[in-house]
C-alpha cells in the first residue's frame, strides 16, 4: 500500500460525502457561516475545490483551470466535477512523487516564492482539504444539521480495509 495514495484516496472519499451531505442543504444554510471559518458552507466548499486543482496542476505541471467564482454559488454538478478532477490528479501526483523532486511555490500568506519538497506541499494540499471540511462540519452542526463521518475509520471501513478478526 502506497501511503501518500491512500491519504488522497481517503480525501477524495471524504470530499464526495461531504458534498453529497450538503446537496441536501437549503439555500440559507448553504450560505451559513461561523466564526473562526473560511466563509459560508458553499464558498469553503467551492474554495477547497479550486485549492485541490490548483496543487494538482502544480505538481503535474499542468495549466491551472479557471477558478469557479464563490459567489455566487457555481451549483452542485460543477463543484462535484471540479472535485472529482482535483481528486484524481491529486492521486496522480501523489503516485508520481519522487523523493528529491521539489515544486516551486508563490504565494501570498507569507508571500514570496520558494522550493519545497513534493512531500511536504502533498502534506499541505491533505491538511488543507481535512481543514476546510472540518470548517463545514461545523457550520453545519452549528445550524443543527448532522455532517457525515469524515474520519480516517469511516474510510477504512468503507474502503473494505477493515476485516474482522
Amino acid at each position: 500500500m502506497d501511503l501518500v495514495v491512500e491519504f488522497f484516496r481517503h480525501n477524495a472519499m471524504m470530499n464526495r460525502q461531504l458534498v453529497e451531505a450538503c446537496r441536501q442543504l437549503s439555500p440559507e444554510q448553504l450560505g451559513a457561516t461561523a466564526t473562526g471559518t473560511y466563509g459560508s458552507i458553499g464558498a469553503t466548499l467551492v474554495h477547497t475545490a479550486n485549492a485541490q486543482e490548483g496543487y494538482a496542476a502544480r505538481l503535474l505541471d499542468t495549466e491551472r483551470p479557471e477558478r469557479l467564482p464563490e459567489d455566487p454559488f457555481p451549483g452542485f454538478e460543477v463543484l462535484a466535477e471540479r472535485f472529482a478532477n482535483g481528486d484524481a490528479q491529486l492521486e496522480e501526483a501523489a503516485r508520481q512523487a519522487g523523493r528529491d523532486r521539489k515544486v516551486q511555490v508563490t504565494g501570498d500568506d507569507p508571500p514570496g516564492t520558494w522550493w519545497m519538497p513534493v512531500s511536504l506541499f502533498l502534506l499541505q494540499a491533505v491538511n488543507h482539504g481535512t481543514e476546510h471540511r472540518s470548517q463545514v462540519a461545523t457550520i453545519m452542526t452549528q445550524r443543527r444539521v448532522e455532517p457525515p463521518e469524515m474520519d480516517g475509520w469511516t474510510y477504512f471501513f468503507a474502503s473494505g480495509q477493515m476485516v474482522e478478526v
